[in-house]
């Protein structure tokens, strides 16, 4: 009985210590919050801003990105419709912003002008992609990757920017890789109609013509020369005289 009575306070204490650090790491695994507030046209549907807030480490840096799928039309021959991987995504936009104080917010512009002036997505320039179904939504993406958050230019590297601390991600929005690297995600779809109207024609840079060779056919004229040294005209003799022996050496 002395044994049993000397024993409990120590299983006390055990059972207490046990406790307070299951405690203690379940306050420490904080669920990652990323979230999409609004989606608002500024443009005629051409200009999207977006903004979120986060519970991410103060310039953190989010990729926001607007896609629209692409499906094979119906009846095309070696594809599966229900199949996911025949399922294609085209990129209208893409940005990468900061949090600033739990917050961010980034400007996509979803249309771009073809070459006659019409407006169109990135998708309908690319005649492989014409040949199939668009979806009616256009889905809004911020992600949060840990891998990217070191992808600085040389410029932006200083020994006085602070060293980002890479939380640890949990909860519902934490996805994986191929290669089992975590990455937060969240995802707000809007149906969107395709871009109609025109616009004036954008003006062809040389780069953009002939496969980046411009018109070689044309020969551009000479550049004219600002200023030009001309030589004096010779003085002619108004004498049928003899030579000089000086005038020898002109």
């Amino acid at each position: 009985m002395q044994d049993s009575f000397s024993a409990s306070p120590l299983a006390i204490i055990c059972l207490i210590l046990l406790f307070s650090n299951y405690g203690c790491e379940k306050k420490a695994s904080v669920e990652t919050q990323l979230e999409i507030q609004n989606v608002q046209s500024t443009e005629s549907n051409r200009l999207y801003k977006i903004t979120g807030n986060t519970n991410l480490p103060e310039s953190s840096r989010i990729s926001v990105a607007a896609v629209r799928y692409l499906r094979p039309k119906a009846g095309q021959p070696g594809v599966l419709l229900n199949s996911h991987n025949s399922t294609q995504l085209s990129i209208l936009a893409r940005q990468i912003v900061e949090v600033k104080q739990g917050k961010w917010e980034a400007d996509l512009k979803l249309w771009e002008v073809a070459p006659d002036g019409r407006f169109q997505e990135v998708w309908q320039g690319n005649q492989a992609q014409m040949k199939l179904t668009p979806e009616s939504g256009v889905t809004f993406i911020a992600t949060f990757d840990p891998a990217g958050q070191w992808e600085q230019s040389d410029n932006q590297k200083s020994a006085e920017t602070p060293q980002l601390v890479t939380p640890e991600l949990n909860g519902k929005l934490v996805r994986f890789t191929n290669e089992g690297e975590k990455y937060a995600q969240a995802s707000q779809t809007l149906l969107l109609p395709l871009p109609t109207g025109k616009t004036t024609p954008p003006r062809l840079l040389p780069e953009e013509m002939n496969g980046g060779w411009g018109n070689r056919y044309q020969i551009l004229p000479e550049p004219r020369v600002a200023s030009t040294t001309s030589i004096p005209p010779a003085k002619t003799r108004q004498t049928n005289a003899s030579m000089l022996p000086a005038e020898f050496l002109r």
